[in-house]
């Protein structure tokens, strides 16, 4: 390779950590998943966070799903292997009359069907019984989610949720892939963590099988989160190219013709084939092409075989002749003028778009929006049951800021959840459950400076101290400055590049302290909410959210009411309406604009 090619390929290197992210904003958002899952894992269930944003990439579209696995179930291959613990409910796998890549699950001992969750998730065929995947995948559904393929999911797709099962045990369909002819990728130790963990089972069966309802497909997931953690950045980053050309140029011309699971199972195939010397950045243009080019062979042959699971195709009656033809059409026009399609994918085009605007700061991805998955948790915990879990290792714990701030999500989550009804009772039970509270809200504040702090002026104006209310009002209104940043999905680049430079100054808790603001939630049993404003809870809306000035106006408001302060009470109110109109720290979606204006005509009828 010459010396302008090398040059070339460094250029699109460092061009694409800045769309991409860099090798550390790559860790820190991997980090933050897996601080994540140390958190909630508990003993009745297993949290594993996966899909590309655990992976670490974070592109528009870019999906996040979290595994929940039964801890009370185990899986076994053969009923001679069945040597089960009293405490975990047996099953077998039967593959007879299923497609490679699919499983039944049998009940072992029907006695369990006696209780009611099995006897609500099982499926009697002749004389065994199965568990349905369908009835696993629907069960526990909460009202505002919807199926997606295996899982609950969000009606705007923050979250997937789906339920697993395990088995301990590395399975016979798969043992070729630890003592198969490789390079150097996978190392051996990554291969023994993967047989070591087993696999899972999610609930979705072979698509117009007899029996798809029971069927389970066999997932890998822990072992292909392991194998994307264990990539160089440059293959990474041929990874997510590939990811960004299938969103912004194939996906719009077939639909879902390709998927990025595919794309992943080339890129491990491949990946084997290739010494790990190869993937260095002044090599970035040629092992990207390599890694196009693999795939236009594949879709030529109609053959993507399963990394695990070889004997299962999963190009198998993909295509008919005229969607084969198109999208070879397609991928070696790419293929034939990489450039040109590549620098006007939606992508590329705004990231040079935000470059333009953004007064010639020098923008970069970073890990920000991931952070935003915390708050989107299907179970929320109690810190009660993180304390608990950890014991005297919680201190060790929260030294780590991926771990700290989860738990001060907890901490948050837990003062919402506390059931204190009778707070103007001042008996020794009623202090304790102060004391207990204002730890919560000094750990919740470790990394918040404005909707902790107004959840403790809820607190006061409930217990009737408008004056130490107002006091800690007029603190909150002197932190919510113009420069906040909404934590979301999708936070532009100028955002994220001024948070990771505040990270890399102050570390992660104080650059959220400082820079971020989040909105003031209430939730069930609603204790710290003003009764005044317990008519804005539906049934629609069990939770009720505001933006932080407008609650902070809200009961400022309610405060002079109570003190007879018509000055006061005139003012909050004038600022009430400013804050509105101007949508001053206002998270600019249809629902929460509504939810002020409504806040605005309650306060309105009470003067």
């Amino acid at each position: 390779m010459n010396l302008e090619d090398k040059n070339l390929s460094l250029q699109f290197y460092n061009y694409l950590c800045n769309i991409v992210g860099s090798r550390e904003v790559v860790r820190t958002r991997r980090e933050i998943f897996t601080g994540m899952d140390i958190v909630q894992n508990g003993h009745s269930g297993t949290g594993i966070s996966s899909g590309s944003k655990a992976e670490g990439l974070d592109l528009k579209g870019s999906d996040y799903d979290q595994m929940g696995v039964f801890n009370s179930f185990r899986v076994y291959e053969n009923l001679h292997d069945d040597q089960y613990n009293t405490h975990e409910i047996p099953l077998i796998m039967v593959t007879s009359d299923t497609k490679p890549g699919f499983t039944k699950l049998k009940l072992v001992n029907k006695s369990y069907l006696d209780t009611d969750i099995m006897h609500d998730l099982c499926e009697a065929v002749g004389e065994e019984s199965y568990i349905s995947s369908k009835r696993v995948r629907e069960h526990g559904m909460r009202d505002d989610m919807i199926i997606h393929g295996p899982c609950q999911s969000t009606a705007g797709g923050e979250l997937d949720f789906v339920s697993c099962l395990r088995c301990q045990e590395w399975i016979t369909t798969a043992q070729q892939w630890i003592h198969r002819s490789r390079t150097t990728w996978p190392h051996h130790t990554l291969v023994n963590a993967a047989v070591q963990y087993g696999v899972l089972f999610v609930p979705i069966g072979c698509k117009n099988s007899t029996n798809e309802n029971l069927q389970w497909r066999i997932s890998f997931s822990v072992t292909e989160k392991l194998l994307i953690h264990s990539f160089s950045h440059t293959q990474l980053l041929c990874y997510a190219l590939m990811k960004i050309i299938l969103k912004d140029l194939i996906k719009p011309r077939h639909g879902d013709l390709l998927c990025s699971y595919f794309l992943k199972t080339i890129m491990f195939w491949f990946s084997e084939e290739i010494s790990q010397s190869e993937w260095k950045p002044e090599k970035m243009i040629s092992c990207f092409l390599d890694c196009f080019k693999r795939l236009i062979y594949c879709v030529e042959y109609k053959t993507c075989l399963h990394y695990f699971i070889p004997k299962y195709n999963l190009f198998e009656d993909k295509f008919n002749e005229e969607d084969h033809k198109k999208l070879m059409k397609t991928l070696k026009g790419i293929y034939g003028s990489p450039w040109t399609s590549i620098f006007y994918t939606e992508t590329f085009l705004s990231y040079r778009f935000q470059s333009v605007n953004s007064n010639s700061m020098a923008l970069s991805a970073s890990a920000l929006s991931c952070f935003s998955y915390i708050k989107v948790w299907y179970y929320p915990l109690s810190i009660y049951s993180v304390f608990k879990r950890f014991g005297n290792g919680l201190h060790h714990i929260l030294k780590n800021e991926m771990c700290a701030y989860p738990i001060s999500v907890c901490a948050r989550t837990s003062v919402l959840n506390s059931d204190i009804f009778n707070l103007t009772d001042r008996n020794k039970s009623f202090y304790k459950q102060y004391k207990r509270l204002f730890v919560y809200f000094k750990i919740s504040s470790q990394s918040d400076s404005v909707s902790s702090w107004l959840l403790v002026a809820s607190l006061f104006y409930v217990c009737k101290r408008f004056r130490e209310c107002l006091d800690i009002i007029n603190y909150c209104l002197f932190s919510c400055t113009p420069d906040k940043i909404y934590v979301h999905t999708a936070n532009s680049l100028v955002e994220q590049t001024v948070f990771e430079q505040m990270k890399q100054r102050l570390g992660l808790l104080l650059a959220f302290k400082h820079l971020v603001i989040e909105d003031v939630c209430f939730q069930h049993p609603f204790y710290l909410l003003p009764n005044e404003l317990i008519s804005l809870v539906t049934c629609e809306h069990p939770r009720l959210i505001f933006p932080p000035v407008v609650y902070a106006y809200l009961l400022q408001f309610l405060c002079y009411y109570h003190l007879d302060d018509c000055r006061g009470k005139h003012n909050a109110l004038h600022n009430l309406e400013l804050t509105i109109r101007e949508q001053f720290l206002i998270f600019p979606s249809k629902s929460m604009l509504n939810r002020v204006n409504e806040s605005l005509n309650l306060v309105k009828s009470l003067i």
